[in-house]
């Protein structure tokens, strides 16, 4: 306990003194909702396409432009902070490091507390299980990375069976115009399935998240698709499982931080923080723009093809392949 508070002691004066000059003479900024489980909710989306397009194969045009737009549609500002604020959810769980952030938070007030997370994004992973946390979410990234990898090879492997297909051999026409088309949902993005976020606004939603990040878990994702009338959850998984602690790879620790962070802005509650800075802890600059190359590789991908077999392979290498990599950089 004295260590913790000795520890919060040095950030959070700094907090008061920095917080309280920046907001003399500012208006009072209007507290945002569950703006993590919102932004999750995105993420999610994603991963329910991928669920769909990995249970059914491809059977017609309609259905390579349906796995091109719900896949590679997705707009990287939102699809990264999805991933940061799913994270942030999970790290969120560990009872030591909820234990840590609300013993501070109760011993100088909940508003030194919030201006000390925002002037030290390294702050919050010093706390007591921080890193525990962060690993937790961590181990649910590499279970993503690894399905985001297996969907990717069984869809690129329709652009070789395919070709037996007479409607997939087919001339796809103005290739440059699907291209443009795609460029446009993916400035626009593709908003959150209300069922999904219904499912993560839920109460007992911290009983799922808590076994998403046991080391060695199934990606949660595995039993949840769009086109699901119901969002259901995989049974909890607590035998059998490999327990090896997911470790921030070097040079990412700035990602590992900011979940921490949003994840320490989760344990204070909805109304603690603003919503600028709710902004600046779930935007990260090197996953967005790893996912926006994606997205432009696609998108040349797609220019590029002659024939319908062709764009499965741009999906799996690029909207799904791509995407596991981005998120899959940042541990060891």
């Amino acid at each position: 306990m004295n260590s913790i508070r000795t520890i919060g002691a040095i950030v959070i004066a700094m907090g008061m003194a920095l917080g309280a000059s920046a907001q003399e003479g500012q208006p009072e900024e209007k507290k945002t909702g569950d703006a993590i489980s919102k932004s999750a909710a995105v993420y999610a989306t994603y991963q329910s396409e991928v669920t769909d397009v990995k249970t059914k194969p491809l059977g017609s045009a309609g259905d390579i432009d349906n796995a091109l737009n719900s896949l590679g549609g997705h707009n990287p500002d939102q699809l990264s902070q999805g991933w940061i604020s799913y994270s942030a959810l999970i790290a969120s769980q560990d009872a030591e490091y909820r234990a840590a952030v609300r013993d501070i938070a109760d011993f100088y007030g909940r508003d030194a507390m919030m201006n000390g997370l925002a002037n030290d994004v390294r702050y919050a992973r010093t706390l007591s299980g921080g890193d525990n946390a962060v690993s937790a979410a961590l181990a649910a990234t590499e279970a993503d990375s690894r399905r985001l990898s297996s969907a990717a090879a069984f869809v690129k492997e329709q652009a070789y069976s395919l070709q037996a297909s007479g409607w997939a051999k087919a001339k796809i026409g103005n290739s440059g115009a699907k291209a443009t088309t795609l460029d446009k949902i993916q400035k626009a993005g593709i908003p959150a399935s209300q069922p999904l976020v219904n499912a993560f606004s839920a109460a007992d939603i911290d009983g799922v998240l808590v076994q998403a990040g046991v080391p060695g878990a199934p990606s949660l994702w595995d039993n949840v698709s769009g086109a699901a009338s119901a969002v259901r959850f995989p049974v909890a998984v607590t035998s059998g499982l490999k327990l090896n602690r997911k470790r921030v790879k070097y040079g990412k620790e700035p990602i590992a931080d900011q979940i921490a962070t949003l994840a320490a802005f989760r344990v204070m509650g909805a109304e603690a923080a603003t919503p600028a800075q709710m902004s600046s802890a779930m935007s990260e600059r090197e996953t967005r723009g790893c996912m926006n190359m994606a997205n432009l590789n696609l998108q040349q991908c797609v220019a590029a093809a002659n024939q319908q077999y062709e764009v499965p392979f741009c999906i799996g290498e690029h909207a799904l392949a791509d995407v596991g990599k981005c998120i899959g950089g940042v541990y060891q």
